[in-house]
């Protein structure tokens, strides 16, 4: 049995997913499996990693199921003791594996994440705070980065600490557990991660650990696809706030975010006097997004 099942959910990530698994050939360092689960891909990936990867076992679907849902594919077909869900554009350094694990099970954690780095080789943040209705508000009215209404200091990031939630672009959790949790919730997207750790803490903690180093490349699924990154990172925290915070709470939050999509709506139809920008449609369609799910209930991703 392999110590360690990484779990990789790919769409039209050829080049970026051939270096990730490139590096947990050369570097995971324990006895490990990889699965990748391909969303229906038209770049050729799975025939990539048949090719070049054939001990990696491959889930080739017909459609784009999500990511969640992705997941969920790889990580019931997964052996290992531990479960690590990667994304395609990160690529694991020499020795990180089993500094994870031994920070993992140091800590004694239920969920961890590890220092992510950037392609330069500096810091990227990966942990932060769970957003409620004081994160919502700081956000209507732009103050969220100057009041750190997610975002912990850089200085948080040098040594081993709790955060609310780490990211979901690598995160590690023995595989009975995370199965015992029922994997990951297949109506949300870009909140995932936010409400595994939440359900993690069921079982035990949540922890950032700073000694093992990843690299990821970030951001690129949010610059190509501005509509789907926006309407699912507001509504997905509509979601969450329904999942995991009273009605009251909840009904508040949709309010405020409600408000938040609409002050973009009118901010960018005075920007695109000026110059063209893609998040004035975004807003637009995320509006739409909004008023199907409160009003008839449009659970899509």
């Amino acid at each position: 049995m392999p110590e360690v099942s990484f779990i990789i959910v790919s769409y039209n990530t050829r080049e970026v997913l051939r270096a990730c698994l490139a590096s947990i050939r050369d570097h995971a360092g324990v006895e490990s499996e990889a699965i990748v689960v391909d969303n229906a891909s038209s770049d050729g990936t799975p025939d990539m990693i048949q090719s070049q990867f054939p001990s990696v076992r491959v889930i080739a679907n017909t459609e784009n199921v999500g990511f969640s849902a992705a997941n969920n594919q790889g990580i019931a077909l997964a052996i290992g003791h531990y479960a690590v869900l990667l994304n395609p554009d990160t690529e694991l350094r020499a020795g990180a594996m089993r500094a994870w694990i031994n920070g993992h099970t140091g800590h004694d954690a239920a969920i961890s994440g590890p220092r992510l780095l950037n392609p330069d080789g500096t810091l990227q943040p990966s942990a932060w705070r769970v957003p409620g209705l004081r994160s919502a508000v700081l956000e209507l009215i732009g103050l969220h980065r100057l009041l750190r209404a997610h975002a912990y200091a850089a200085t948080r990031f040098s040594a081993d600490f709790e955060p609310g939630f780490v990211s979901g672009a690598a995160v590690l959790m023995e595989r009975s557990a995370l199965v015992g949790l029922g994997g990951l919730d297949p109506a949300l997207f870009w909140s995932e991660d936010t409400d595994l750790c939440i359900r993690a803490r069921a079982l035990g903690r949540c922890w950032y650990l700073t000694s093992p180093a990843i690299m990821h490349i970030g951001g690129e699924s949010a610059r190509r696809h501005p509509r789907r990154a926006i309407s699912n990172q507001l509504i997905s925290r509509i979601k969450l706030a329904r999942k995991h915070r009273t009605r009251l709470i909840a009904s508040a939050i949709a309010a405020v975010i409600g408000a938040h999509i609409l002050t973009r709506i009118a901010a960018f139809m005075i920007i695109s006097v000026v110059r063209k920008d893609e998040r004035a449609d975004a807003y637009r369609y995320t509006w739409t997004r909004f008023w199907r799910y409160l009003v008839r209930g449009d659970r899509s991703i």
